[in-house]
């Protein structure tokens, strides 16, 4: 008994490939596109992170020496949980002011404890966005810092050894190929 001809193994197929089409590798110019466009994500990546940090800085800046003092009256106030769920770990409250002849019914940022509502709590409106405040106390305690820019720093230093890296293999396939 013979084996029937689509049992027979042929000499140019794969052993791998057992139904359909062979599998097809992907060429050098998908990688080094797909290089690129990790590269172009990268660097995007890390002009959001350095604006973001100036940002934050700015905004902190401006609260300290433009920041309009206000007392704004609590009107809720509700536990977040923390990791595990058994514990509070910090707390939304809203609460009502009024500045310039507007009144606004807002989110007090960076609440570490709780307050009853109909509570009265000194806070921070930022001049240029007057429906966002802070805390007087939270405030008064943070600083602009230099330190915001060490880990997108130290990102940019991994972006270009990255950089010079790619050129340096898209040089060598160049000139492996000519």
């Amino acid at each position: 008994m013979t084996p029937a001809p689509h049992d027979q193994v042929r000499s140019n197929d794969s052993v791998t490939t057992l139904r359909g089409a062979s599998p097809v590798g992907v060429g050098r110019r998908f990688w080094v596109f797909a290089g690129a466009l990790a590269l172009v994500v990268f660097a995007l990546t890390l002009g959001v992170s350095f604006a973001s940090a100036a940002h934050d800085n700015a905004r902190i800046d401006r609260l300290h020496t433009r920041g309009v003092a206000l007392s704004a009256l609590v009107s809720t106030c509700v536990g977040n949980l923390g990791g595990s769920g058994s514990n509070a770990s910090s707390y939304t409250c809203r609460a009502t002011y009024s500045v310039q002849g507007a009144t606004y019914d807002e989110v007090v940022g960076l609440m570490s404890s709780f307050s009853a509502p109909g509570t009265r709590v000194a806070v921070v409106a930022d001049p240029s966005r007057l429906s966002t405040i802070e805390l007087a106390s939270a405030v008064a305690t943070s600083s602009a810092s230099n330190r915001v820019y060490l880990v997108p720093g130290l990102l940019s230093g991994l972006f270009v050894a990255l950089a010079l890296g790619y050129l340096r293999l898209v040089r060598r396939l160049r000139s492996a190929r000519d």
